[in-house]
């Protein structure tokens, strides 16, 4: 990737849609799936989309213009024809089922070339069936809302492990791959889809110093079907870049309210909830997005701020039937705040500010 290409990553508007533990392989798969999977299933994708990895996280981005077209676009749709909207939530059902069983039947193993399709038609599926669920609900009247948010939280709880499992399933074959190739498991989950592909065909690998250099900090820059990769310091620093202004000196953000109330607390900030750390009773957690693996955490939680997130995440869902105030969709609260820094978490409001 050139420099040029950090320039134009720079100057878009970009919106964190979500983040968290997953997998340089996953983000290669989800930034081309964005354009080309969305489109065949749901008639319109996105043109751009930005994937930052850090160490086995991954924070992802969309440009807020396309969000706005993508969900003002499916939400008309499916207030034209309810019917629409209700199909998405059984074929994601449906989906969730034939690729959990395919990841069943695969557990720990290097899958065939055969088996390998079979879990890409469903994986590749997947995705456009989610977000038709997941980002058209924000945009939404509030009488459609009402009228078929019953069906959208059923098909988000159904399918909810889905993510966790994919991710699981590509961590335990790059790990049988390390074992047998003597590369280090870490490093291969920064393999791209060619590349992964590529070594079930061929059992060729990158060399290792290439994965290390991408696990360490990568970027994926998806402008429509073509693939960017950066590492090193731009890509380390590339969410600074993009949120420089919008953090400097800032002492205050404001989200969503997911559940109303009022918590002032101890930062603590978890971008992997597989390292977890110091977290006592009554700490408030801020994270980039949660998934079922945060649960023990946010139940010792006061609050719980997100900085991706919408009606339907799992943290405004878990929050709601936890009963604990919560603010999603902050974009900048893990950037702004720091561990141990005193905060005030108004979520009937949806501020959250620095108290000392």
């Amino acid at each position: 990737m050139t420099d040029n290409i950090v320039k134009l990553i720079e100057k878009k508007e970009w919106i964190k849609r979500w983040a968290g533990s997953y997998t340089f392989i996953s983000a290669s798969y989800w930034g081309k799936q964005y354009k080309t999977s969305l489109k065949r299933e749901l008639g319109i994708g996105f043109n751009h989309s930005l994937l930052v990895h850090k160490k086995g996280t991954v924070s992802f981005y969309l440009v807020k213009s396309e969000l706005d077209n993508f969900g003002n676009t499916l939400a008309k749709k499916a207030t034209k024809n309810n019917k629409v909207a209700i199909q998405w939530c059984l074929k994601l059902k449906d989906n969730a089922d034939m690729i959990t069983k395919i990841m069943k039947k695969l557990q720990g193993e290097i899958p065939s070339k055969t088996e390998y399709q079979e879990f890409l038609v469903a994986f590749d599926r997947h995705l456009p069936l989610h977000n038709a669920m997941k980002k058209t609900v924000d945009y939404f009247s509030i009488e459609i809302l009402n009228e078929l948010l019953p069906h959208f939280k059923d098909a988000r709880l159904y399918t909810e492990h889905v993510y966790s499992d994919t991710e699981s399933f590509f961590r335990s074959v790059t790990k049988k791959i390390a074992e047998k190739e003597k590369y280090n498991s870490d490093y291969l989950t920064c393999l791209t889809q060619l590349e992964f592909e590529n070594y079930l065909q061929t059992n060729k690998l990158p060399n290792e110093k290439i994965l290390q250099t991408r696990f360490e900090s990568s970027l994926l820059y998806f402008e429509n079907t073509k693939e960017y990769i950066k590492t090193g310091k731009q890509a380390k620093n590339i969410e600074e870049l993009i949120f420089s202004k919008s953090t400097q000196g800032k002492k205050e953000i404001k989200g969503v309210s997911a559940y109303q109330g009022i918590a002032i607390g101890t930062v603590r900030i978890i971008p992997d909830p597989h390292q977890i750390g110091t977290f006592n009773k009554g700490d408030i957690l801020i994270t980039g997005m949660t998934r079922p693996e945060f649960l023990p955490v946010m139940k010792k939680a006061s609050a719980i701020v997100t900085d991706a997130g919408g009606i339907l995440c799992h943290a405004a869902i878990s929050a709601r039937e936890l009963k604990i105030p919560c603010v999603v969709g902050t974009q900048l609260a893990s950037s702004i705040f720091h561990d141990g820094d005193t905060i005030k978490v108004d979520a009937n409001t949806g501020v959250v500010s620095l108290t000392k």
